[in-house]
């Protein structure tokens, strides 16, 4: 795979003159219970497991679902709960999870959320063991060796807790967690070639974003916070023509 540097470039430079010119939150955010304390450890649990099921709906819709469900069930989001009481009843847990968050796969969901429990459950206070960590990339692999995250559960996970500023970190954003959306908006702008791209491949991508801002001055933080309100605000809306990236991008010309 080749990355085009030149236009990935142009494309970094049009999103931040777009977004640095507007008074726009680019912060990524999700809902969660009233009654959860914001950067508490109950919150950072919390957003484990609804960062976790994040996709095949839409996200509004799955994020009132959850809390509801928080409201009636809210032993689900305990992970030694879980574990000491589904491991070995996992009918109950499932329609606990299939009737009140309504996931796209059912069985996939309740197995990715035993799996996290069991994960989670190893941590007295999960706060405590993410503010640890010293830099980011400590952040991410501790994410990514959990099964059941993917580009776009897993960088949305990274970015509420990083943004959060939970960890004093001493290191900049050195990961851009890639989902198919930033993608497809590489393959879109002529980045790329091709959208169907391997682990390292989206590597390679990533590290070309992070390369383009150091270049342009411009924070890896801010790329991803870019390319995420693109997705958000034009592709997913089709409001194509609205689009910073618009005279670049291929549906122009479709």
């Amino acid at each position: 795979m080749a990355v085009c540097e030149k236009k990935i470039d142009r494309l970094v430079q049009k999103m931040h003159e777009y977004y640095s010119n507007k008074d726009s939150n680019t912060l990524a955010t999700v809902d969660f219970p009233n009654e959860i304390e914001y950067k508490s450890n109950e919150w950072l649990i919390y957003i484990f497991y609804s960062c976790l099921l994040d996709y095949g709906m839409r996200s509004q819709n799955y994020h009132n679902n959850l809390i509801n469900t928080y409201h009636i069930y809210s032993q689900i989001f305990k992970p030694k709960y879980v574990i000491e009481n589904f491991t070995t009843n996992k009918e109950e847990l499932l329609g606990i999870l299939k009737n009140n968050i309504h996931p796209r796969y059912p069985n996939v969901a309740v197995d990715k959320w035993l799996n996290l429990s069991m994960e989670l459950s190893k941590y007295d206070n999960l706060l405590g063991k993410i503010k640890e960590f010293n830099n980011f990339n400590e952040l991410n692999l501790f994410v990514r060796n959990i099964k059941g995250y993917g580009q776009k559960t897993g960088g949305l996970l990274l970015r509420l807790i990083y943004e959060s500023n939970v960890c004093n970190f001493n290191d900049k954003l050195g990961y851009i967690p890639l989902d198919r959306h930033d993608i497809e908006i590489s393959y879109l702008n002529n980045i790329i070639n091709n959208q169907k791209l391997n682990d390292n491949q989206i590597e390679e991508l990533s590290s070309s974003y992070i390369k383009s801002g150091e270049k342009l001055g411009i924070d890896a933080n801010l790329i991803d916070k870019y390319l995420w309100n693109i997705g958000n605000d034009f592709c997913n809306k089709k409001k194509c023509t609205d689009c910073p990236l618009y005279d670049d991008c291929e549906t122009k010309v479709q």
